[in-house]
């Protein structure tokens, strides 16, 4: 497993991370027999050999069911980084979110949180200056290590970038979303600013997943076919692993989480990051696939369809 300096947080993190939104809710494309959590021992024996694998990187939140308690029962002890989130809107105050990083504490057994994202961030919010107040006196309380931000828009990216109080910066990049190419990731490079980028699978539309989509999903399941041929690859499995490695081979990018539900799902992960790089040639053809219709490339618009 490769490893990559997060930012000016100076953690040495594993560049493929562990997403836990699926081990505690039922997410993502309901394809025959791939959808819903795993059971309790199941995730135990797939946290395990993630770390026996060299996974270091761990993302949750309180918002994904019971995934803080099956980390922290887990994993909470092992020499790992664990990132959650916070939920904020005009009526958290400094109570409120004390007592949230409380939950996740217990829940997560751990005595400090190593980074604290402010869950689903807008330059709204991030513009607060007592909730910036707020979680630096949590700092300061030794409660939190690190602070982050976990965006949809661009622009609400470079809000958080903006502020220049954030270490790490949460976002969707993929072969079909590389809107943050444009301004978001030369701007966390330039702050030093860590990049933990989702998505990779982009919700399941670069996996075989999306072929269970009826024709509402044209749009999208024509964007993946055009990279299936313009890659000259035949079976979807190719092009998920396609779709991670794209991910891995951008420079600026700390750590590539990948939402996992199964130990093959995690294995497969494990076996395409020990692949070659991508060629130069492979790159640049992939970043001429991009999308850019505003709406398809904001699963807040389409998700509930799901």
């Amino acid at each position: 497993m490769r490893y990559r300096i997060l930012g000016k947080t100076g953690l040495k993190v594993s560049v493929v991370g562990f997403g836990s939104t699926e081990l505690g809710i039922d997410y993502g494309i309901k394809a025959p027999g791939e959808y819903g959590k795993p059971g309790k021992q199941a995730v135990k024996k797939m946290l395990h050999k993630a770390l026996d694998n060299g996974i270091n990187f761990f993302d949750t939140a309180p918002g994904y069911g019971e995934s803080e308690k099956l980390l922290g029962d887990t994993i909470g002890l092992e020499p790992c980084y664990i990132a959650t989130k916070i939920n904020i809107d005009k009526r958290s105050d400094a109570l409120s979110i004390k007592a949230s990083i409380g939950k996740s504490l217990r829940r997560l057994k751990r005595e400090c949180i190593d980074i604290v994202q402010i869950h689903n961030a807008t330059g709204g919010i991030i513009r607060q200056p007592e909730i910036l107040e707020n979680l630096k006196n949590l700092r300061k309380q030794g409660l939190i290590r690190f602070f982050g931000a976990s965006v949809y828009e661009p622009a609400d990216g470079l809000a958080v970038l903006e502020k220049g109080f954030f270490d790490c910066l949460q976002i969707a990049f993929n072969i079909m979303d590389q809107r943050i190419l444009d301004k978001v990731l030369p701007a966390a490079v330039k702050n030093d600013t860590g990049v933990i980028s989702r998505s990779a699978y982009f919700r399941g539309m670069l996996t075989k997943k999306i072929t269970y989509l009826d024709n509402d999903w044209s749009f999208l399941k024509n964007a993946a076919k055009k990279i299936k041929s313009t890659m000259n690859i035949d079976s979807w499995e190719d092009l998920t692993g396609l779709a991670l490695r794209f991910c891995l081979s951008i420079k600026g990018v700390s750590t590539v989480l990948v939402g996992i539900r199964t130990m093959d799902e995690l294995m497969f992960a494990i076996k395409e990051e020990k692949k070659c790089k991508l060629s130069d040639i492979a790159l640049r053809k992939l970043l001429t696939l991009r999308v850019n219709d505003e709406y398809w490339l904001n699963p807040l618009n389409w998700y509930r369809k799901l």
